[in-house]
């Protein structure tokens, strides 16, 4: 844990010298490298998470799959667990847990618009750090090692990063998740 520790703050303080100009524009060309990604291309429910500033901006993408036909389905903080919800556009989201965007309460529990795991054909996480091998590093609450746990093993897990979050190893603990495939600006890496 103390290991994991020591990257989490070495990850953040990078991340914070790094100008958010240099974040558009690198959330960019992310989001072009993923566009060819052949598992995204080919699916029709895409599970994104709503970006927080300086991760890899996700907001113009949320709103491409939208204008592209794709299903999209966002997660959100409940207690300790993700829950999904079918997202159309900006104006349904406030400000949640840990400042991150979600779903507003009336929208929340809406028949038409919770979603569940057995739906999605890709998932997108974010994370702090990632290595080669799948390996994340998120910001200590397990949301998403809980989350994905519950994935089918045919659907693609797909962390999205720059490639300064890419480390030697990241240390890896029993209920910890590993990514299938990692996007960055300049490639898309196997995990496998």
């Amino acid at each position: 844990m103390a290991r994991k520790q020591e990257l989490r703050r070495r990850l953040r303080a990078v991340q914070s010298s790094v100008p958010q100009e240099w974040i558009e524009a690198a959330s960019r060309l992310v989001v072009s490298q993923l566009k060819a990604f052949p598992p995204y291309r080919a699916a029709n429910t895409v599970m994104c998470f709503v970006s927080l500033p300086r991760e890899v901006c996700t907001h113009e993408l949320l709103q491409e799959m939208r204008r592209e036909a794709k299903n999209v389905v966002i997660p959100w903080c409940e207690s300790t667990e993700l829950r999904l919800f079918r997202f159309r556009n900006f104006d349904e989201l406030v400000p949640g847990t840990l400042g991150i965007l979600e779903p507003a309460e009336w929208f929340r529990t809406a028949v038409d618009r919770v979603a569940t795991p057995e739906e999605l054909d890709v998932v997108l996480v974010p994370g702090l750090g990632f290595d080669r091998r799948g390996g994340r590093l998120g910001r200590g609450k397990g949301y998403y090692d809980r989350f994905l746990k519950q994935l089918s093993p045919r659907v693609p897990k797909v962390g999205l990063a720059f490639e300064w979050q890419l480390v030697e190893e990241i240390p890896m603990l029993p209920h910890d998740i590993r990514m299938d495939w990692i996007v960055t600006e300049k490639n898309i890496y196997s995990c496998h």
